[in-house]
C-alpha cells in the first residue's frame, strides 16, 4: 500500500511538473505574439482628391498581435514607372496652439499655426491608414500600386499591391447659380403693389489671381454694368447669410467688396445673401433686389468673383 500511494504521488508531481511546463511554454507563446497571414486592406481601391486632407484605410490584421508598425514599402504608377510626386515633400500646417473658432483676425489664426514639410502621401505607422494632403492642388490624376510592410513582435511582411490609389483632380471651387427676385422693399406690402420680377443670378467669372487669402466680390446688373455695393453694405438682412459673419475683414469700395477669409472657405455650403436698394437697378426704394449663392473655396489664393443679374 505504501508503494502504492508512492506511485500516485510521483505521477502527480510528473503532471504538475509537465503542466507547469505545458504553461510556461504557453505564456511564452503569448509574449511573442501572433502574427496574421491574411493582412489586408478592406478596400483594395481608394480615390484621393487633390486638395483636399483625406485620412482613410481600414488595415484588417487578421487577429495580428497589437501593436503594429506599418511602412511605405514601395508606391510606383500603374505602369511601373516610379512616383516621387506622391513623395514630394509640400508646405503643411501644424497647429501649435487650440483653434477656438473665436479668432478675430487672420493675424491671430496664422500665430497658431506653423508650416512644416510633411509628404504629400503617407501611412499611418501605428494602424495602416492612408493621409493625402491638401497641398495637393496641382498634382494631376494618375493610379499608383503600394506595397507596405507590415510588423510587430512575431514577424514582418511585405505586403505586395496592398492597395491601387486613384489620384482624380478635385476641383478648386465649385458654386451652382442660385436665385434673384425683386421684391417689395422689407416686405413692406403697403408700400408697393404685390410684385415679383423675373431675374435671376449666376456666375459671370471666377478666377485664381495668385497666392493670398482674400475673396472678392463683384456685380453686375442685367446690361454688364458694375453695381457699386457701397449701395448695399449690410449685405443680407439676415445675419448668419452675410459673408462678413464668415470672414475677417471687409472693405466695400466702389466697384468690389473684399474680404479676408481662411482656406478652405464655405465647406458647410451656407447660403450667402445680398439685398439690393431698387434705385440701383433701376426701380424705385419701394423694392429691393434680393439674391442668393452658395459656393465653396478649397484653393488658398487671391480669388476674383464676379455675379452678373440676367433675365432669363
Amino acid at each position: 500500500m505504501k508503494k502504492y500511494y508512492q506511485h500516485i504521488a510521483k505521477v502527480a508531481l510528473a503532471a504538475g511538473l509537465f503542466g507547469g511546463l505545458f504553461f510556461a511554454c504557453r505564456k511564452v507563446d503569448v509574449q511573442d505574439g501572433y502574427f496574421g497571414q491574411n493582412i489586408r486592406y478592406k478596400d483594395k481601391i481608394m480615390v484621393l482628391e487633390t486638395g483636399r486632407d483625406i485620412f482613410k484605410g481600414d488595415l484588417i490584421l487578421d487577429r495580428s498581435t497589437l501593436p503594429i508598425k506599418v511602412e511605405l514599402a514601395d508606391i510606383r504608377r500603374w505602369d511601373g514607372k516610379p512616383a516621387p510626386e506622391m513623395l514630394q515633400q509640400v508646405d503643411a500646417v501644424e497647429w501649435i496652439d487650440e483653434f477656438t473658432g473665436q479668432e478675430k483676425t487672420l493675424e491671430e489664426l496664422n500665430a497658431k499655426k506653423k508650416i512644416v514639410k510633411r509628404p504629400v502621401f503617407e501611412i499611418n505607422p501605428s494602424d495602416g491608414r492612408i493621409k493625402f494632403r491638401k497641398e495637393s492642388y496641382d498634382m494631376d490624376s494618375a493610379t499608383y500600386f503600394i506595397d507596405v510592410r507590415v510588423s510587430n513582435s512575431a514577424g514582418s511582411q511585405v505586403i505586395k499591391n496592398a492597395m491601387e490609389i486613384k489620384v482624380v483632380k478635385g476641383a478648386d471651387y465649385q458654386y451652382r447659380n442660385d436665385y434673384a427676385w425683386i421684391v417689395c422693399a422689407d416686405y413692406n406690402w403697403d408700400l408697393c403693389a404685390p410684385y415679383f420680377d423675373s431675374i435671376d443670378i449666376r456666375i459671370d467669372k471666377f478666377q485664381y489671381k495668385g497666392p493670398g487669402n482674400t475673396i472678392t466680390v463683384r456685380f453686375q446688373d442685367p446690361n454688364g454694368k458694375v453695381i457699386d455695393p457701397r449701395a448695399f453694405p449690410e449685405g443680407s438682412k439676415q445675419k448668419g447669410k452675410r459673408m462678413q459673419d464668415f470672414t475677417f475683414a471687409q472693405r466695400i469700395l466702389p466697384d468690389r467688396i473684399e474680404y479676408d477669409v481662411a482656406y478652405p472657405f464655405n465647406t458647410a455650403d451656407r447660403e450667402f445673401e445680398w439685398w439690393v436698394p431698387g434705385k440701383t437697378f433701376g426701380k424705385d426704394d419701394h423694392y429691393d433686389l434680393f439674391s442668393a449663392v452658395h459656393f465653396t473655396v478649397f484653393r488658398p489664393g487671391n480669388w476674383d468673383i464676379t455675379w452678373k443679374l440676367f433675365y432669363p
